[in-house]
């Protein structure tokens, strides 16, 4: 890796969550679509992004509270896919995720020929989240100290500066990328972690894939005395003048 300090260090973080009931449930798509329009943004956030945080997300599974609860207890499997289907890194605010939620539903409902009720104890009960930050003792100055620590801190940890990030910074980054390209001008790596889709793998390989791309920035290879001597000989007999 390149050996390079950064103007400022990078501050590990991690959280915990508390979850709280909000009293607010849903028997069927329309009481869904009420109350999706007036919920707090924390319940939102929590129900798209509560299986990522829990590690519990795999290949198949719905990646979200709201698209389980439509497909497995009112068996709408059209609407289920559509909502499972939102590309959330193309979101950072919770608003804009929120109209896209409601347009789908909204949208199916209009073609609907019944209104599925859901099995009794099936309803859908809105969850919603406060976040309690915890600093970590990991704080690194360059990339290789930045790699060692992100191995070491908890699966929370990730989450909260890539998950959370985009929310908290308004924009299509995370904290990682914001860092390297702020504190260590390196726009190259930041754009590469920034493509980085983590919807689609496990938050092991979401790691590794973070420190992969760190690991391909080289650190330069220091000449060795030979080497130096050698130079230096071809720039003196460069520039001694011979007597014709």
């Amino acid at each position: 890796m390149k050996v390079e300090r950064a103007k400022e260090p990078f501050c590990f973080i991690t959280s915990s969550m508390l979850v709280e009931i909000t009293g607010k449930k849903a028997h069927h798509l329309k009481e869904f679509i009420q109350m999706l329009k007036q919920i707090d943004e924390s319940s939102i956030f929590y129900h798209v992004h509560r299986v990522f945080r829990e590690y519990s997300f795999a290949p198949g599974q719905y990646s979200n509270d709201f698209a389980r609860w439509v497909a497995e207890d009112l068996e709408e499997g059209t609407l289920a896919e559509q909502l499972a289907s939102i590309n959330l890194r193309d979101y950072t605010d919770i608003n804009s995720l929120r109209a896209k939620l409601v347009d789908l539903v909204e949208n199916y409902l209009m073609n609907a020929v019944e209104i599925r009720r859901a099995p009794a104890g099936r309803e859908f009960y809105f969850l919603r989240s406060l976040e309690v930050i915890i600093p970590t003792s990991h704080t690194v100055w360059t990339l290789k100290e930045f790699c060692d620590a992100l191995n070491r801190v908890g699966m929370r940890s990730l989450y909260y500066h890539f998950f959370d990030a985009r929310l908290r910074l308004g924009h299509k980054t995370n904290d990682f990328s914001n860092w390297i390209r702020t504190s260590l001008d390196n726009e190259e790596l930041a754009q590469k972690i920034d493509e980085i889709d983590p919807y689609f793998m496990t938050m092991d390989q979401l790691k590794e894939k973070i420190i992969s791309l760190c690991c391909e920035i080289k650190e330069p290879s220091v000449p060795s005395l030979a080497t130096l001597f050698v130079r230096l000989a071809k720039q003196f007999m460069g520039k001694k003048k011979w007597p014709r």
